[in-house]
């Protein structure tokens, strides 16, 4: 192994930071908390990438919130964030005036 002197930054980073941090230390989350935030989310048809509607999530809600607390306890406790959560879906949405206008 190189001495860190000799390392260029992006192996320097490569190696330091492509591992989980697992000194992170959280409180595990309740289904309290879940129960709570998924009550806050607004009624939407509209759905992610994955095309799952916030009306659909509060109507799963007592058949989904057993796994959502293990997925959200787990990532807390490995330090991970699994990648299929990391996509977002950007959609441009027309207001109003001239449609030719980027600004719109």
């Amino acid at each position: 192994m190189k001495k860190k002197e000799d390392a260029s930054p992006l192996q320097y980073l490569f190696e330091y930071f492509n591992q989980p941090f697992k000194d992170i230390s959280w409180p595990y989350t309740s289904s309290k908390e879940i129960n709570k935030i998924i009550n806050s989310l607004n009624n939407k048809n509209s759905g992610g990438y994955d095309e799952i509607t916030t009306k659909i999530i509060k109507i799963s809600k007592p058949f989904i919130i057993s796994p959502i607390i293990n997925i959200c306890n787990k990532m807390l406790s490995q330090g991970i964030y699994p990648e299929r959560l990391k996509f977002s879906l950007i959609r441009p949405i027309y207001k109003s005036g001239d449609k030719s206008s980027p600004s719109n």
